[in-house]
């Protein structure tokens, strides 16, 4: 565990950011938008199907982390998961944008909410375990940094794929759907194209690890064969929370974090042709400068991250998101901002994009770092690796918030009456502007909360070099009982 990992280990691995932002992009950007908007289904329903897909997600997370630290199987604790999690997710993935046609209110809200947990369950099997694959393959800051970056270079492919395909393929302009994501034909392909895409980023990032991490889990005791302890869980699952101070920090800081976030980027698709007036082509530009900025960041965060306390490069990332996601809202609504659907507009929004791509990429860094370090402190402290645990309970904390988010955008498209495409009534100024105002001062309040929450986080570099130093006595400790 304490060896440089191999660069090819590292790049391959990088592959999960390649699963991770497909699957982002898509549930982020559009199935509150191809719900409420093409299909017709109330926005209070989809938010409450994605809400409760998000929660059974979320709460699996901790529970199939720990499963997979216990489990014994032929292709290993972890690979096992991820392999056979491969065609469910990809089948699920599809369906989700085939809904049959003819479907009720109520039968198009039991069509999302089944494919949509179906998904994130299967997403859960492949993530968790491969989460814990991130903190296994290396223990060096420098190196769990590199990884992070090899995630952002596939993610950034993927993202732009996505976009790629989405808007210049699929949901090009034409002269029936001047918007060109409104037309309801091109969701179908659209969906198996980005479910083959990602079944194929899934294989290649578990094959990648496949004998490094058996290497690694040959030289650990076999763990006990015993029933699985859902009270057991729950309790450790408890203990992280509240007793752990830095694993609390990071779980309340990001659960209004990404609550935030999730809120703004849901109600993206609404606000680019109806608040600012962007075309097909410049929401296309609009969303391509996030992960530009990301990658950015994330390759300049490499550089500092091993110099600098991650906490302090986190919240300045922190800020820099807050800013870039509130502002342009405000700022539409004083009217400071360039001319309705001009080109100069489009320039002034890109601008705010990569900021939150920046913004982002520090966090990505910085926070595959920090929660790496929670699982060191875990271990130093409790004598027991329970890195899937741990990095699972993180991710319910950003699921849970991501479903909350959905559920605040359903609410307030309902509230300011946005209209779907079959009602054939035009999207006025006043409903966006409505919905601009609502989502700006959510994200506003949840924002500065979650940042004065992250603010507790007190794991230092020197805390850290301690315990990396005290476990490996520890482990030499342990090796010379075992040799003797």
């Amino acid at each position: 565990m304490h060896e440089r990992a191999p660069f090819h280990i590292k790049a391959l691995h990088g592959f999960t950011g390649s699963v991770g932002n497909l699957v982002f992009v898509v549930f982020e950007l559009f199935v509150l938008f191809f719900y409420q908007r093409v299909v017709g289904l109330d926005g209070r329903l989809v938010g409450l199907a994605i809400f409760i897909s998000l929660v059974v997600d979320a709460l699996t997370d901790p529970i199939i982390g720990d499963w997979s630290d216990r489990l014994r199987a032929r292709f290993g604790r972890r690979h096992t998961m991820m392999f056979g999690s491969v065609l469910p997710m990809g089948l699920f993935f599809f369906l989700q944008f085939t809904p049959p046609s003819g479907l009720s209110q109520q039968g198009l809200f039991f069509w999302l909410l089944v494919m949509s947990v179906g998904a994130r369950v299967m997403l859960t099997f492949f993530d968790a375990p491969s989460a814990a694959v991130t903190a296994e393959v290396a223990v060096r800051p420098a190196d769990r940094a590199e990884m992070g970056i090899y995630r952002q270079v596939a993610g950034l492919l993927a993202y732009l794929g996505v976009l790629y395909l989405a808007f210049s393929v699929f949901f090009s302009t034409t002269e029936a759907f001047p918007v060109g994501q409104e037309n309801p034909a091109a969701y179908a392909p659209f969906g198996a194209a980005a479910a083959i895409a990602l079944m194929v980023f899934m294989v290649v990032a578990s094959a990648g690890t496949y004998r490094h991490i058996r290497r690694f889990e040959r030289g650990l005791p076999p763990p006990k064969k015993t029933r699985f302890d859902w009270m057991g869980t729950l309790r450790a699952w408890s203990e992280l929370i509240f007793r752990m101070r830095n694993t609390r920090a990071l779980f309340f800081g990001l659960l209004l974090a990404t609550t935030m976030g999730s809120c703004f980027r849901s109600l993206n698709l609404h606000f680019g042709p109806y608040l600012w007036g962007l075309s097909t082509e410049q929401m296309q530009a609009w969303q391509q400068a996030v992960p530009y900025g990301m990658l950015a960041a994330a390759i300049g965060a490499r550089f500092i991250v091993t110099r600098t306390e991650p906490k302090y490069l986190y919240l300045a990332g922190y800020c820099v998101l807050l800013t870039a996601y509130v502002a342009p809202l405000f700022f539409t609504l004083a009217g400071w901002l360039p001319e309705y659907a001009s080109a100069q507009l489009g320039n002034v929004l890109f601008g705010f994009q990569l900021l939150a791509g920046l913004g982002a990429g520090l966090l990505m860094i910085c926070s595959l770092v920090m929660f790496s370090e929670t699982t060191d402190e875990y271990r130093f402290m409790r004598n027991v690796s329970r890195t899937a645990l741990i990095f699972g309970l993180i991710t319910f904390g950003n699921k849970l918030a991501s479903g909350v988010g959905k559920v605040v955008s359903g609410w307030m498209l309902e509230r300011v009456g946005f209209p779907d495409v079959k009602s054939g009534v035009d999207v006025s100024y006043e409903v966006v502007s409505n919905l601009a105002l609502y989502a700006g001062m959510f994200c506003a309040v949840t924002g500065l909360a979650g940042f004065a929450v992250l603010s507790t986080f007190q794991l230092t570099r020197a805390r850290h070099a301690e315990i990396v130093a005290g476990l490996r006595d520890r482990d030499r400790l342990v090796q010379s009982a075992g040799s003797g």
